[in-house]
């Protein structure tokens, strides 16, 4: 059984994160929830970031929510490279 906040592979742990986040739309069940790790580069406090900045774009009407929705989902990585001021690079 593999253990989720095994400290030997990340000393400051992993959270319970959702793929599409409840601010753009995401639900609670299962098959939107993953273990994210909270050291290395692509950790959970930038995709906690990328949450936000989607979520700022869709109210702001820039981003429509299925397209936010879509870029967090099929890969975060990409969306934070594409979504992301450059100073938060």
């Amino acid at each position: 059984m593999k253990k989720y906040n095994d400290r030997t592979r990340c000393r400051e742990g992993y959270e319970v994160d959702h793929v599409i986040s409840l601010q753009i739309g995401g639900s609670n069940d299962i098959e939107n929830l993953f273990p994210q790790l909270y050291c290395g580069k692509w950790n959970a406090h930038k995709k906690d970031l990328l949450e936000g900045r989607l979520h700022y774009l869709v109210c702001k009407g820039r981003l429509t929510l299925p397209e936010a929705q879509e870029a967090i989902r099929t890969d975060w990585i990409k969306a934070y490279k594409k979504y992301m001021p450059k100073e938060a690079r």
